[in-house]
């Protein structure tokens, strides 16, 4: 089992930030083990990691379903890249932020498209110069305690986040706070669950999960600002 760091209230971490030049490829460190490979091209930084050993997002806490990759600036700004592509015991992810100098962290999510990141904190960059900025972020301001773990056997993750993602805007009440907003995550559900009785193929079942994360996403949005 990896050693992983498991932050499991609010509070904040830093990652060491790393300064990409205009035109070499920089690599830098994960901890407590991955690498990053980052380069600057035009008005984007591309951002390469491999991870060899990686445990499944679920060890880190209940009902974490996947790994969100985030740019955070020296500032604090965050910068949700995407997710992780685990394949097995090993990670590789590929992406672009706007950003030129930024750290990264890893972490457990319940879904892809989470705003914040959770207090499951698997991976954060380390420079390796001594005179490196750090920067600090918030974790854990959503709470997922009363989230209920959901079995992904037997279905395309996708269709797991987004169930969770539907359970956690109704958790949140969004069918009374965000009514439309839940209606059309509802609709999109029932419809994505009709595509998994159906087993139908992935290039039709992801379209309609990634829409019902989205609006399950909205709804609990709009649930937490009222």
């Amino acid at each position: 089992m990896l050693a992983l760091l498991l932050v499991l209230v609010l509070g904040n971490v830093d990652v060491d930030v790393v300064s990409l030049p205009v035109s070499n490829d920089v690599r830098a460190l994960l901890a407590p083990s991955g690498r990053m490979d980052l380069r600057r091209e035009g008005n984007v930084s591309r951002v390469h990691i491999d991870i060899d050993r990686i445990a499944a997002a679920a060890t880190l806490a209940p009902a974490m379903n996947t790994y969100v990759v985030w740019a955070i600036s020296p500032e604090g700004v965050l910068d949700n890249l995407g997710e992780l592509d685990v394949n097995g015991t090993k990670a590789q992810f590929n992406g672009t932020t706007r950003l030129t100098e930024f750290g990264v962290l890893i972490t457990a999510e319940p879904h892809y498209m989470v705003d914040r990141p959770s207090a499951a904190v698997a991976y954060r960059s380390q420079s390796q110069d001594v005179r490196h900025k750090t920067a600090s972020v918030q974790t854990g301001f959503y709470d997922y305690t009363k989230l209920m773990p959901i079995s992904g056997t037997g279905v395309h993750r996708s269709v797991t986040q987004a169930r969770t993602a539907f359970q956690i805007a109704k958790v949140l009440g969004a069918d009374r706070s965000a009514p439309q907003e839940f209606r059309n995550a509802q609709v999109a559900i029932g419809s994505l669950e009709e595509l998994v009785m159906r087993a139908a193929p992935l290039d039709i079942l992801w379209p309609t999960a990634n829409e019902a994360i989205r609006w399950s996403e909205k709804a609990a949005e709009v649930a937490r600002q009222r």
